[in-house]
């Protein structure tokens, strides 16, 4: 079905044909253009005939194409992914072609430099002109005709490139092909429904190299050659990747190099709440300082717990590395606190989590979830459909879409598409904002419903924090979108609820008793935070280090991507590959995904959300008075607002970082 403006406040309608699809990127291209002929053809531009139609258009065609993309991550027709990620491609170029017109940001400029004009707009709108001109203005308008051409060439092929490294990790296929004895130590469950091949007499069971299995296999089996082998096919996929991205780092310096920057993180950093690299590299390494005493002691007991066990089997001990972490944490966990992670999981079963979850965000911000009152357009016949309103029934707000188990060719990870968002129609009107949630858990057998991992339980608070600021987003502009290092805030913060033991004890039933977690539990595992959370922040650290580190390059050629990430890792972040040839940048999808100098957003964002947390919901103020304050001042405002201020309005005070250390154990 093609959608048009008379559908953008139902619920969503997906195209169930590769037709549907072309005809409908036609028809919003064709409308958009229409819209920018009009405009450029003003003789007196304002922001009434220039700004507003351009703006209240961009609304519609991102509403409107958002749908259409996201099919290629969640739909099981072939036909549908394909045309879906052609019209990606398409959508895209269109966007930067249009965003390259000299027309457009004339007028554009126009409006901004009309000062009487621009002092009389409310505060969003004249944010929406400044946004306007200054995205234009960082697309090259100002530069000759030659430089744009150029940069227009950079972004075209920037976007082939992105969409072409994500493709590939996407739809990999490798996986690993491991009898019943070298899966020796893995739960029976595990082999419960699992694919297998005969290899002449011996019975071969297919591990695919995705996070779920090869975390269940890097964890339980007692071969190190097993997990070895595993980590190894998970950390070396997508050998295409690494030449995508390679490319992809040289035409970003190339990019920001024609706008008289020195680096590309320059170019990015000024648009964002960290502002300059050099913000960034302080937090990092002030952080990687302070963790890295840390994370070197809770190495030592890793390889300790290693050395005890190689030796109790008559083995000799030859050295820690990458494919021992998780099983060796995992054993440290339960050594000092008591705590068996299979045990946990026996009291988050997915259906009764998700259902709490929701509760507590919609008791937390004011609002209320029941399941769609009616049979939705969904992608999926498994795809679950909510309905949220206002707590008290005032208003409907909008939808959230589910979509939770594997399926071939799916997006394998968890995260949130934005479908539609609460801005204003060409007719003046608010569309109803619409999540998607995919993810990808292992469907539920016969014997036991999908029980899922305390970090797992973590992963599905973080994602629905992104649905839910997405439906309590009051911004009227498409374009005014929360920078990447305020956007993570909010899941950020409501993470800390799987670390509450007032919040555990909500969450946390068992699947078959429905007993609720004992108190002793729970404080054992409140008291687990902390193993090897050294570790852990700083591998998050590395990452972000990394992400600067090949976007600060002042010549092509003067990084290997690939290189740079294993030595970067083993330097930073205590690992050990020993000698493995492994390429885990080829995997890296947040920096060919938008977060390209941007993944030190989660860092940042911990440091704060932690910070608010510990403020205002761990403070004096009820959960419904602080949940009422953070929507107000944070999820509604979007990207319409100054988002340090914001942070401060709700803080009432600067933040700081004491309550992010004092969660990794740092005092």
């Amino acid at each position: 079905m093609v959608q048009d403006i008379d559908t953008l406040r139902s619920p969503v309608q997906f195209s169930t044909s590769a037709e549907d699809i072309q005809q409908a990127v036609e028809l919003a291209i064709n409308k958009s253009n229409a819209v920018i002929e009009r405009v450029v053809s003003e003789q007196a531009p304002t922001f009434k005939n220039t700004i507003e139609l351009l703006a209240k258009n961009n609304n519609e065609f991102r509403t409107v194409t958002r749908a259409l993309t996201f099919l290629q991550n969640a739909s099981a027709d072939e036909k549908i992914c394909k045309a879906s990620s052609k019209a990606d491609i398409i959508l895209d170029e269109f966007e930067v072609a249009r965003d390259m017109r000299t027309d457009v940001y004339k007028v554009v400029r126009a409006v901004y430099d009309n000062k009487d004009e621009m002092s009389q707009l409310d505060e969003e709108d004249r944010l929406l002109v400044e946004r306007l001109e200054h995205k234009l203005r960082a697309n090259g308008l100002q530069l000759t005709a030659e430089q744009r051409t150029q940069v227009e060439r950079v972004n075209k092929r920037l976007v082939e490139l992105e969409l072409e490294f994500i493709y590939n990790v996407d739809h990999a296929t490798n996986h690993v092909m491991l009898s019943r004895a070298e899966l020796d130590g893995l739960p029976a469950s595990f082999f419960e429904n699992r694919r297998s091949e005969f290899r002449g007499l011996t019975k071969k069971f297919i591990v695919l190299a995705q996070a779920a299995e090869a975390t269940a296999v890097l964890k339980h089996a007692t071969n190190e050659a097993t997990r070895k082998t595993v980590y190894v096919a998970q950390s070396s996929h997508c050998p295409k990747n690494i030449a995508l991205l390679q490319e992809a780092v040289h035409l970003r310096l190339e990019k920001a190099q024609l706008f008289g920057f020195a680096t590309y993180a320059d170019y990015v950093l000024n648009q964002r709440m960290a502002k300059t690299p050099a913000a960034v590299t302080e937090l990092e390494e002030s952080l990687s300082a302070k963790l890295r005493p840390l994370a070197e002691k809770e190495m030592a007991e890793l390889c300790a717990l290693k050395r005890k066990e190689v030796e109790a089997a008559g083995a000799v001990y030859d050295g820690f590395y990458e494919w021992d972490y998780i099983r060796y944490s995992s054993q440290a966990m339960a050594n000092q606190h008591r705590v068996d992670m299979d045990e946990i999981k026996e009291y988050f079963a997915l259906d009764s989590v998700l259902s709490k979850v929701l509760s507590l965000y919609t008791t937390t911000l004011g609002l209320k979830v029941i399941e769609a009152s009616s049979v939705l357009p969904v992608w999926h016949p498994s795809v679950k459909t909510f309905e949220v309103w206002e707590a008290d029934d005032s208003a409907f707000v909008g939808h959230i879409y589910l979509d939770l188990y594997e399926r071939e060719d799916k997006y394998r990870d968890i995260a949130v598409w934005p479908l539609r968002s609460a801005v204003v129609g060409e007719d003046g009107t608010r569309m109803t904002p619409a999540s998607a949630m995919l993810a990808s858990f292992s469907e539920p057998t016969e014997t036991t419903p999908v029980l899922l991992t305390h970090i797992n339980v973590k992963y599905l608070v973080h994602a629905l924090g992104h649905a839910f600021q997405n439906l309590c987003s009051k911004a009227k502009w498409s374009q005014l979108t929360a920078p990447r290092d305020f956007a993570e805030i909010s899941s950020q913060m409501f993470v800390q609820w799987v670390w509450e033991p007032k919040s555990l004890r909500t969450l946390a039933s068992h699947y078959q008793t429905g007993a609720t977690m004992s108190d002793e539990l729970i404080e054992r595992l409140v008291a687990s935070r902390n193993t090897s959370g050294a570790i852990r922040e700083l591998r998050q650290v590395f990452r972000g280090i990394y992400d600067m580190d090949i976007h600060r390059i002042t010549k092509p050629g003067t990084i290997d991507v690939v290189a740079h990430y294993n030595e970067l890792s083993e330097r930073v972040a205590l690992a050990n590959y020993g000698g493995a040839h492994v390429f885990k940048a080829a995997t890296f999808s947040h920096i060919m995904q938008g977060y390209d100098c941007g993944y030190y957003s989660f860092m940042w964002a911990s440091v704060i959300s932690a910070d608010m947390f510990s403020a205002r919901f761990s403070g004096q103020d009820s959960d419904a008075e602080a949940g009422a304050a953070f929507r107000s001042e944070i999820l509604q405002p979007g990207g319409a607002c100054d988002p340090s201020a914001s942070v401060e309005r709700f803080l009432g005070r600067a933040p700081s970082n004491r309550a992010f250390l004092q969660t990794i154990g740092l005092n």
